[in-house]
């Protein structure tokens, strides 16, 4: 199997890791020039000692020098004070600099939001001419009535499309409520609200075509005689894992137990991801999905604390959640979710959206994708590029949305990060070192297959009815 080549952002040699340094620095300049005044402070008190202003009888002379040199290392041109003066000007540039980039770079995300928002809308308003016309043009290529082959060739070299197009899903239901033709289904499917961005639109198509359900366990599901799950000592491994679990039935995830070099007890969780996408009743469909992408909660996290419970994790174990696709993005959902009752330290993904899950800075996340796989693109932005978030990046197109999206495809991926002397990525799996040089633990690897309990809420218009 050849190794790829990777890009890759953030992490410790990221940029915001940098924003990061000089910030610090600034306010460890600032410190040091209130400790310097502090210090003038006391040393120009020097001059008003008892001892000192004694000897001014018994010798003037002298103790006017002395005088003039307390003075002139404290408050004189080069003294204590005109260099903590500098150090708090400098303290002061070095991150109001920092705001300034920072602030530069929200201010381009909030315009590319809305430049996506208005490309949907002006779809969504011209969507039947759209339609009958196929005039969809995206670099000077009229993509209706392409072939399938050739659609899938066309995503794969310009994947930012897809990124584009569903960060301007609000705005594309909401042009569809002013199209005089669209617009009375959508106040009838109630979908005529405003979507100000994708989460907001996925939560009321998930509203409307799927229910939410409890998540539960199957108390009978045993795993397959052969079915052995090694201690991952890699990234590559981690993937391997993962892809062994994904081979098995619908629902099922493992949990394995590893001690540590340092006794320590850890777990890895592998997640994968969607099974069935518009059947109702899998756990893991279409509407966890959309769950996901909202912010809600999802049968499949439930059944997943459960089956922590029931393996014995402990709160306090450190616990790293590795997942595919949408097990990416219910692992990223959990280590962001405050209530999670499990000590999330790690986050590894491939292939999964999370870029707007936000999983807080304490968790270091490792982020697989593949330039040709759609999926990671449709959650309309890329991954922050943060000092604690690593997304490794290569371009392995296979002329197919499964193969691009194939969990085979991403155990290459790991190879490359495995072999990488990036600084990011050596710094990554430095902080994975004791998940991946442990020995199995005495509770091994248990595996559960989690489903659909109670339902909570029926769909608003449920997908059964529309299905023939």
């Amino acid at each position: 199997m050849s190794t790829p080549d990777i890009t890759v952002s953030g992490g410790a040699g990221g940029i915001d890791a940098r924003y990061t340094d000089i910030e610090r620095l600034g306010h460890l300049y600032g410190d040091l020039g209130g400790r310097l005044a502090g210090q003038a402070w006391d040393d120009k008190l020097e001059a008003a000692d008892g001892d000192l202003l004694a000897s001014a009888i018994l010798s003037p002379g002298t103790f006017a020098s002395a005088e003039g040199a307390i003075l002139d290392a404290t408050y004189g041109p080069r003294g204590l004070v005109a260099r903590a003066v500098v150090l708090e000007a400098e303290s002061f540039c070095f991150v109001a600099v920092v705001e300034i980039y920072r602030t530069a770079d929200d201010l381009r995300h909030a315009a590319i939001e809305s430049l996506s928002y208005g490309l949907g809308f002006i779809v969504g308003v011209d969507l039947p001419g759209v339609l009958l016309t196929g005039a969809v043009v995206y670099g000077g290529l009229r993509l209706g009535g392409m072939s399938n082959e050739d659609l899938v060739a066309f995503l794969e070299d310009h994947p930012e499309l897809a990124e584009t197009l569903v960060n301007g899903g609000g705005g594309l239901l909401d042009g569809m409520s002013v199209n005089p033709l669209t617009g009375p289904l959508m106040g009838l499917l109630g979908l005529d609200g405003f979507h100000p961005d994708t989460g907001s639109a996925a939560d009321d198509l998930g509203d409307l075509l799927f229910g939410d359900y409890h998540g539960t366990l199957n108390p009978d599901y045993t795993p397959p005689d052969d079915f052995h799950l090694g201690s991952p000592t890699s990234v590559q491994g981690l993937m391997d894992n993962l892809g062994t679990v994904n081979d098995l039935e619908d629902g099922v995830i493992s949990v394995q137990q590893v001690v540590g070099p340092d006794g320590t007890v850890r777990w890895i969780v592998d997640l994968p991801g969607t099974d069935h996408f518009m059947d109702e009743h899998a756990i893991r469909n279409m509407g966890s999905n959309m769950n996901l992408i909202a912010g809600d909660d999802t049968a499949y996290a439930e059944a997943i604390q459960q089956a922590m419970q029931a393996a014995g994790v402990s709160p306090g174990d450190p616990v790293m959640l590795v997942g595919h696709s949408q097990g990416g993005m219910q692992a990223a959902a959990l280590a962001a979710d405050p209530d999670f009752p499990y000590h999330v330290t790690h986050v590894v993904t491939a292939g999964a959206p999370i870029a707007t899950s936000g999983i807080p800075d304490h968790v270091q996340v490792l982020s697989l994708e593949n330039s040709a796989d759609l999926v990671p693109h449709t959650d309309g932005e890329p991954n922050p590029a943060t000092a604690h978030h690593t997304t490794v990046t290569a371009d392995l197109p296979h002329g197919s949305f499964a193969g691009d999206h194939d969990l085979g495809t991403y155990a290459q991926i790991g190879a490359a990060v495995d072999g990488s002397d990036d600084p990011s990525v050596q710094a990554a799996l430095g902080s994975m070192h004791d998940f991946l040089t442990g020995q199995p633990g005495q509770l091994g690897t248990q595996t559960f297959q989690t489903e659909q309990g109670d339902q909570i809420r029926p769909a608003d218009l449920p997908l059964l009815d529309l299905m023939p």
